[in-house]
């Protein structure tokens, strides 16, 4: 089989778009790679096939380990420097520690950090296998690889389906825990069952909905007990991420965390959300920052579970309008960090805590105790 040949056969199989970087000595290492691929459940690992001839394949055997970084839809030009010879392909990017200690792109969609435990040689390529350690994700579309190129996946129409029933939820079309059938959904929205379906699996991710086992897709109650529970989570992991690592958080970790909280800021203006998806998120990937600082992927995969997305979306996004308070509590917490003073950081933690399930109290009042 003739090498260029096969090259253009399997280019007609798209696939994601990864950088994958490590760290040996004081030399931070990176590359794009698309033949990466989650490879078990139980335990977690993954599946990295790195050429031997790059810099970073030979760092990532020395090291013992390496970080996957999923590309979002708009990173087309990072991937193209990640995949060019330079002797530095960090410059101008957005960098901080992963759990691990290892260097994790700010932007990427997603971060999964693996200790390697095989290697397999095949060819001119190595398969580093890698038991996953810390695995984190925002929101957005990936970049995806196709015949020699970078493009997107097609999901605007399904995004849009997804949005307007997303609002029908938040707006109280269907009251709480009641069933939200597939073919109602679809006529309402005038598109066809596929792009329902794709909808209510989203809204399922975003705890709006869940399974019945007898009625299929039904709305997700959210009421004062289920707040306070979450919240209260939260606020007992940042308090014991504040005891175990205040001690030795380093000033590229406060830039970090501080350039973390600005987006956060910036999208909330007077009383009112800019833009309360990207707000979400921001404030998501900031405490989701703060809690990494620990160096401990338990306490960072807890808090993964605890749902807080999906009670600050079935809450706070109900309206527009919120209050600066929010984002002062945050922004104490956040300054008492930088200054290393523990009582100050975990006064700002109690304060936003108490600030947030005093908010979705107000708005379950005015809407009838539940939502």
């Amino acid at each position: 089989m003739d090498a260029a040949h096969f090259r253009h056969v399997v280019g007609h199989l798209a696939s994601g778009v990864t950088v994958i970087t490590t760290d040996a000595g004081d030399l931070r290492y990176g590359m794009t790679a698309s033949s990466v691929t989650s490879l078990s459940a139980d335990p977690p690992m993954m599946l990295a096939c790195l050429n031997n001839a790059v810099p970073t394949a030979e760092a990532v055997t020395a090291s013992g380990r390496y970080a996957v970084n999923v590309l979002g839809d708009g990173q087309g030009e990072l991937a193209r420097q990640f995949a060019s010879p330079s002797p530095d392909k960090f410059r101008g990017v957005a960098v901080h520690p992963g759990t691990l200690g290892l260097p994790l792109l700010s932007d990427a969609l997603a971060h999964i950090e693996c200790e390697v435990v095989e290697r397999v040689t095949g060819g001119t390529h190595t398969i580093f296998l890698g038991h996953v350690r810390s695995a984190t994700a925002g929101n957005g579309q990936p970049l995806t690889y196709f015949r020699g190129g970078f493009g997107r996946f097609a999901f605007a129409k399904d995004d849009e389906v997804y949005g307007r029933a997303r609002e029908l939820v938040l707006s109280r079309a269907y009251p709480a825990d009641t069933a939200l059938p597939l073919e109602d959904l679809a006529a309402r929205l005038e598109v066809d069952d596929a792009a329902a379906f794709y909808a209510l699996t989203r809204l399922s991710s975003d705890g709006l909905v869940r399974r019945d086992a007898d009625r299929g897709y039904v709305i997700a109650p959210l009421d004062v007990r289920t707040s306070d529970e979450t919240f209260d989570a939260r606020l007992a992991v940042e308090l014991g991420v504040l005891a175990l690592a205040l001690d030795h958080v380093t000033d590229d970790e406060v830039a970090e965390l501080n350039r973390r909280f600005d987006t956060m800021a910036a999208l909330l203006v007077g009383e009112r959300f800019v833009d309360f998806h990207g707000y979400l998120d921001a404030n998501y990937a900031m405490h989701e920052y703060l809690v990494s600082l620990a160096g401990n992927p338990l306490l960072t995969n807890t808090f993964g579970r605890l749902g807080i997305k999906n009670v600050m979306t079935r809450s706070f996004g109900v309206t527009p309008e919120t209050s600066q308070k929010f984002v002062e509590a945050q922004g104490r917490l956040v300054h008492g960090v930088a200054t290393r003073n523990p009582d100050a950081a975990r006064r700002g933690a109690v304060e936003y805590c108490e600030l947030a399930k005093e908010r979705v109290r107000e708005i379950l009042t005015s809407n009838g105790g539940r939502i």
